[in-house]
């Protein structure tokens, strides 16, 4: 008969609950301060993010892959849905790496790479009858291509380019629902045009047909006539956007509101600013950005949690880096001194995300949130003017709390 020895669990116990209780302690509270990988200068977070994908990417020129190690992952039927995922990650790594300031051999080699892989791979077709995930691949496929275009980038011709550019227009006509918005699900009616849409992918999808006007591909003017509409549509006077059409009649609805939407709001503005200035002002602008500052605490509650929607007002951890990276492009419309206002901030939020690694993710996505997050952290870490980012105060107090800029 074995005898227990009360007096020495108790001890056990007590000592692992007071480690317990000063792991605690230490761990930084994500809405105020950095954790240890994100106390790092702007441009080192650049270096390490490039040296992560340079060294992580597939031999085929792609990134991320479709293996997952947990019980739970995001609908996607095979190989499509892949395919769409695998097409917008390689997108927005080739945009990030092809933005950042750090450039090397290697990191130009693994551009081309990707290059020849995009115009090849990007136009990714309807995955399932619900399923329409091929919207971001054809968003960010449509922004790279013309970038890519547009400064002669090594990896594939102009015509090779152009060629893929075309045929993303005509998967962008075909895939526009009949309110003219683009969506990633269609659970109500699977038919061969999607029904329906939301604000964000709707914008994630014109920026890219913007860019393609811009850099010499037709795209019809009705294309942006109808998709603004549907944004216009869903625009509250609060300066939110409803989440889709099932949305615009409960505008107070809590997704709706600036503390869930607040992420989703730039990239909204930003294609309603390029288009229309004058009505979507730089005032409208800055709004969104303060609500994005304002209401920071959400977007943190939800950076990482594992189902979609699960978080307070219905935030998803995907909304982070995504509307960091498109609150970057908002900056590009406004003046230098609302750039030294917002930068610093915008920096810190993406700097929370990031990995002992270099890398960067906020919702894990079978084996492509690593890469597409780091994609946006670079495209938006490398937005940030070099002056403001050499100033930017990255002194931390004792609890690892990044302090005000001034």
């Amino acid at each position: 008969m074995s005898i227990v020895n009360i007096p020495a669990m108790r001890l056990r116990l007590a000592a692992v609950l007071l480690a317990s209780a000063v792991a605690a302690a230490d761990a930084p509270h994500l809405a105020n301060g950095l954790p240890p990988a994100g106390r790092v200068p702007v441009d080192k977070a650049i270096k390490t993010a490039v040296e992560f994908l340079v060294k992580n990417q597939n031999k085929n020129g792609s990134f991320g892959t479709r293996t997952v190690a947990r019980t739970y992952e995001l609908w996607c039927h095979v190989p499509g849905g892949h395919q769409a995922f695998q097409g917008a990650t390689t997108a927005l790594c080739w945009m990030g790496l092809n933005d950042s300031p750090h450039q090397t051999e290697a990191s130009q080699k693994a551009q081309a790479k990707c290059l020849a892989w995009l115009v090849k791979n990007v136009n990714v077709k309807r995955p399932y009858l619900q399923q329409f995930y091929n919207t971001w691949a054809l968003g960010y496929g449509a922004r790279a291509l013309s970038q890519a275009l547009q400064k002669g980038a090594k990896g594939a011709t102009p015509d090779e380019i152009r060629k893929t550019l075309r045929a993303l227009v005509k998967s962008a006509r075909l895939y526009q629902t009949p309110d003219g918005g683009w969506g990633y699900l269609d659970f109500d009616n699977p038919l061969r045009k999607p029904t329906w849409s939301t604000p964000f992918t709707t914008a994630t999808v014109l920026i890219g047909l913007y860019d393609a006007r811009e850099a010499g591909i037709k795209v019809p003017q009705k294309v942006f006539d109808r998709a603004e509409r549907l944004m216009w549509r869903l625009r509250t006077p609060d300066g939110n956007y409803a989440y889709s059409i099932d949305w615009k009649w409960r505008p107070k609805g809590s997704i709706n509101l600036a503390q869930g939407s607040s992420m989703r709001n730039q990239a909204c503005n930003a294609i309603l600013h390029r288009l229309h200035p004058e009505r979507c002002d730089r005032a409208q602008l800055r709004r969104g950005l303060d609500q994005i500052v304002k209401h920071h605490r959400f977007g943190i509650a939800a950076l990482r949690r594992p189902r979609p929607h699960e978080s307070h007002y219905a935030v998803s951890g995907y909304f982070y880096l995504y509307g960091q990276q498109y609150a970057g492009l908002v900056l590009d419309h406004l003046s230098d001194n609302d750039r030294r206002l917002y930068w610093p901030k915008l920096v810190e939020f993406v700097l929370k995300s990031r990995q002992p690694d270099g890398s960067f993710w906020d919702y894990p996505t079978y084996g492509y949130h690593k890469f597409y997050g780091t994609g946006y952290a670079l495209i938006t870490l490398a937005r940030c003017p070099a002056g403001i980012a050499k100033t930017i105060n990255r002194k931390k107090d004792s609890a690892g709390k990044a302090k005000p800029s001034k």
